[in-house]
């Protein structure tokens, strides 16, 4: 386990395939600028790896779960300092976007919101929290880009990649097919449910995240290496409450709008409360777009536009059933 700085969530984990020809690890945590002690997260790994009688040099490869900081952030730092190959899903090219240019992101952002009645202030605060680089050791690009579909044998095991976006387009997970081991990365976590946000020209973020979840459901590991938290049985079952809880969020987001059409900031604050701190309230209000999208796609609800120009949603007029001539 390798510390973080976020309330709330404070570790991430790591974990080591040890070979004596070269060892794998997956995921590697992140820079802490802000650390009271001093430590930026380095010695961290440093100390857990030699906990395995391993040192940074015995690494010949860092397989990233997908590019979100906590589980990408010593990368660099890792690569200098090893040499290793580092692998990401093809899609984490695009993704580090927001490590290379995050002002292009938080533009992006803002125009979102904006359409989505967030104003003034608010609409500062909401997307002051996109420039990441401070908490990355640099921004390093894959030696390998996988399509997860890939498999590879280290420590007497054989690993196969399995393409689970969702939480982000570049998750993978890694599957061990004899142990019926799952390292699940965000994909899958035992006591809370991953975050799934919405950007704009972005797919279908739930619709993926779903459909990720099947996949694992039918790989049916009997145990899982989450990346947060502590391993736990029955993954399968796992992805079912998984996906139960986001049924009763996109029934709840009907229910807001069944009669009367709702912003997306409205919905927001319905569904997650409106008492969020600014980070939690950019959490809720990502999760709740992708939601509302995911409804749009499937014709659920609809939008229609206030006098403003706010996008507002409202469930969708279903037609009269027409009489067939027998």
């Amino acid at each position: 386990m390798l510390p973080l700085p976020f309330p709330g969530l404070r570790e991430v984990n790591a974990y080591l395939l040890a070979d004596d020809s070269g060892s794998t690890i997956i995921d590697c945590g992140m820079l802490l600028p802000d650390a009271e002690d001093g430590d930026d997260g380095w010695s961290q790994l440093v100390e857990a790896l030699a906990a395995c009688d391993h040192t940074p040099k015995d690494i010949s490869r860092l397989i990233c779960t997908h590019t979100h900081i906590d589980h990408y952030g010593l990368a660099a730092r890792l690569k200098a300092e090893s040499g290793c190959e580092i692998v990401i899903h093809e899609a984490g090219n695009e993704e580090l976007d927001v490590l290379r240019d995050p002002e292009k992101i938080s533009q992006r952002l803002r125009e979102t919101y904006a359409d989505h009645g967030i104003k003034g202030d608010e609409l500062d605060d909401l997307t002051s929290y996109e420039d990441w680089r401070r908490f990355v050791t640099g921004v390093v690009e894959a030696d390998t880009w996988v399509t997860g579909t890939e498999s590879f044998d280290v420590g007497g095991r054989s690993w196969e990649l399995v393409h689970t976006p969702g939480h982000a387009r570049s998750h993978i997970c890694l599957f061990e097919r004899q142990a019926s081991l799952l390292i699940s990365g965000d994909h899958l976590l035992g006591s809370i449910t991953p975050h799934i946000d919405f950007h704009r020209g972005v797919g279908d973020p739930l619709g993926d995240f779903l459909e990720s979840l099947g996949k694992v459901e039918r790989l049916a590991p009997e145990m899982v290496l989450p990346g947060h938290g502590r391993p736990f049985f029955d993954g399968a079952e796992r992805a079912r409450a998984t996906l139960r809880h986001h049924e009763r969020r996109l029934g709840a987001i009907i229910q807001v709008v069944r009669r009367q059409a709702c912003s997306a900031d409205r919905i927001t604050k319905e569904i997650f409360g409106r008492t969020l701190l600014h980070f939690e309230k950019r959490l809720g209000l990502g999760e709740a777009l992708a939601h509302i999208h995911y409804l749009r796609v499937r014709g659920e609800i609809e939008r229609t536009d206030a006098p403003d120009g706010t996008r507002l949603y409202r469930k969708a007029s279903r037609r009269p059933v027409q009489e067939v001539p027998e």
